[in-house]
């Protein structure tokens, strides 16, 4: 006859198969699957019991991975969702950075020469701000350019920011204040720079309003093509003392780490046009050309501004022709 069972024994055995491969029963056992809970087996129960508290420790339960993921068999632990990784973007700067660059060519039919620099630095994760320098000789004159940029900026979509611009010379005194923006794509990059301008001209100019007005609209818009990460095509319209300027630039970043070669080229109103060629080296480690412009430097504001400035300061028209007085 068997003992009544014991209320306080749990019926959710594990399986015969998991007892009989720990050595606890056999198929000839009175501790079989009918008898387990007799007395006669119930020190054999109360091991079993161990046995499941050591392996329920030791193997905790598999955690359930939310949406479309699965859990990883190896490891048991559900995969980080892929925007986790998207949402921490990178720093507005990748660190200190540079560029130095040598220019020579014409503008308005009269050749020019000059060199600049900027260097960028981080603010913290978001922000950033770069110095620009400029030293330009032409037209018998020196110019001297000092610019200012302060941003935030995610490299993988855009940037914002104010920017200052700063030339002089012994023929025109130039001051711009305004703001800078650009849009990220994948090859393109889409920009902005607009702001007051003070241009002061002290000789007679190719521009007439430069004779009568000292207080305009600075702008500049641009679409910098990419085809490969280490070339760049940029289209570049500006609007300068309510004149029209229309430039194109090339800039190609060559095998050796850091150099690059530019062509700039322009025409715009009143005869106004511009051939520049240059080399820039580029120091901050090694990336591509893409990066260098979306993750280290802007481009530096007065070498933006170079080639309309100097033509505001030259005069490619027409000499007036001479009336011989009547005899």
């Amino acid at each position: 006859m068997r003992d009544p069972p014991d209320p306080s024994t749990p019926h959710n055995l594990p399986p015969l198969s998991w007892r009989q491969s720990r050595g606890f029963i056999s198929e000839k056992s009175p501790c079989h699957e009918e008898n387990l809970i007799t007395s006669r087996c119930l020190i054999n129960y109360s091991t079993i019991r161990l046995i499941l508290h050591h392996e329920n420790n030791t193997h905790p339960p598999t955690p359930h991975c939310s949406g479309s993921h699965h859990r990883d068999p190896a490891s048991r632990r559900c995969p980080a969702p892929q925007g986790i990784a998207a949402a921490a973007s990178e720093p507005a700067v990748s660190g200190l950075n540079g560029k130095l660059d040598a220019n020579y060519g014409e503008i308005n039919r009269s050749s020019t020469r000059g060199i600049s620099g900027a260097i960028s630095v981080p603010l913290g994760h978001s922000y950033g701000a770069q110095f620009d320098g400029l030293y330009q000789h032409g037209f018998s004159t020196n110019i001297f350019g000092l610019g200012t940029h302060f941003f935030k900026r995610d490299p993988s979509k855009g940037m914002l920011g104010l920017v200052f611009s700063g030339m002089i010379s012994q023929k025109f005194t130039d001051v711009v204040i305004g703001g800078e923006g650009e849009y990220y794509f994948k090859h393109i990059t889409l920009g902005a720079v607009a702001g007051y301008d003070n241009y002061n001209s002290r000789v007679a100019t190719t521009f007439p309003g430069l004779a009568t007005h000292q207080s305009f609209v600075a702008a500049r818009v641009y679409a910098a093509i990419y085809p490969i990460d280490d070339l760049m095509v940029r289209l570049e319209y500006q609007n300068r003392f309510n004149h029209n300027f229309y430039i194109a630039h090339v800039e190609w970043q060559t095998p050796v780490n850091g150099v690059a070669i530019f062509a700039d080229g322009g025409v715009g109103e009143n005869g106004y046009a511009h051939l520049l060629g240059g080399l820039r080296y580029y120091f901050g480690g090694s990336k591509p050309l893409k990066d260098r412009h979306r993750k280290d430097d802007p481009a530096n504001i007065n070498s933006s501004f170079i080639g309309p400035n100097s033509g505001g300061s030259t005069n490619t028209a027409s000499p007036s022709p001479t009336i011989e007085p009547p005899v």
